[in-house]
């Protein structure tokens, strides 16, 4: 999506913070289509910044474009809310709102229910909870027990919790394993010329998931390793680990829900 401009006009490209600022102040007292369009030019960087933040944990379920032009149409949006009195720098007051939108849009594009999600959550909150209490691993069973259901119940939930966040996390791997290069934002970066924070957003993104992994027990470590990285089945980790494929597949979970949680945390400003 484009700048919307009106007919016959053309829109002058801003180069420095103070001449957005004031550009600002003139488009609150003239409400001047041309002005904001050249706000929303200078201020793209936003979108195309949380884009970036984003991208590695939403890329199943929408596309960078859209991502993006999400993002702009919030900075339109931010541009004809914003109130210089207050004090806040538009930068910072955009990038929280821009932040938000986008996660909402992606939130909606996921088509894993929202039952899953929640029941995601809840394991991982029961054995946080247990590991706390019992200070060791707890069973299926115990599990099952903090969360009022039957153990088969609980097996059939924590399998769909799984498939659902062993899904997005595939995604943050593959971008960490390339180290970025060639994914859709790269490309758009390319195509857009430079983004005063764009580098930064994607280095401090690798560093919190790798800083996620080291967190995590060693056999967690282990089974992530060896199933994403390494391309082994979990049936053949089994085997090296000298245990059952239901506690690989179990460990697995655990690992990936750690991980989806610090990593949604990060991206919401927890």
């Amino acid at each position: 999506m484009g700048v919307m401009l009106e007919e016959g006009k053309t829109t002058e490209r801003l180069d420095t913070e103070a001449q957005a600022e004031q550009v600002m102040l003139q488009y609150k007292q003239t409400n001047d289509l041309e002005l904001r369009n050249q706000l929303v030019e200078y201020y793209s960087y936003i979108a195309k910044t949380v884009a970036a933040q984003t991208y590695t944990l939403s890329s199943n379920y929408a596309q960078v474009e859209d991502i993006v032009n999400e993002g702009i149409i919030a900075i339109i949006n931010c541009v004809e809310k914003f109130d210089p009195s207050k004090g806040v720098s538009f930068k910072v007051y955009a990038f929280k709102r821009v932040r938000g939108a986008v996660i909402d849009f992606v939130r909606k594009q996921d088509w894993f229910p929202r039952r899953v999600r929640v029941n995601a959550r809840n394991i991982m909150e029961a054995h946080d909870q247990l590991c706390n209490q019992l200070m060791r691993e707890p069973t299926d069973q115990e599990m099952a027990d903090r969360l009022g259901m039957t153990l088969a119940e609980y097996r059939k939930n924590s399998c769909e919790a799984a498939n659902s966040l062993i899904f997005s996390f595939e995604g943050v791997v593959q971008s960490m394993a390339t180290g970025g290069a060639q994914n859709e934002y790269s490309q758009l970066v390319a195509q857009g010329g430079n983004l005063p924070e764009s580098s930064y957003a994607k280095k401090e993104l690798r560093e919190v998931l790798k800083d996620a992994i080291s967190s995590l027990s060693e056999r967690e470590q282990m089974v992530l390793s060896l199933y994403y990285f390494h391309n082994v089945k979990l049936s053949s980790i089994a085997k090296i680990m000298g245990v059952s494929d239901q506690r690989v597949s179990q460990i697995n979970t655990r690992a990936v829900l750690k991980l989806k949680k610090i990593m949604a945390d990060y991206i919401e400003g927890v």
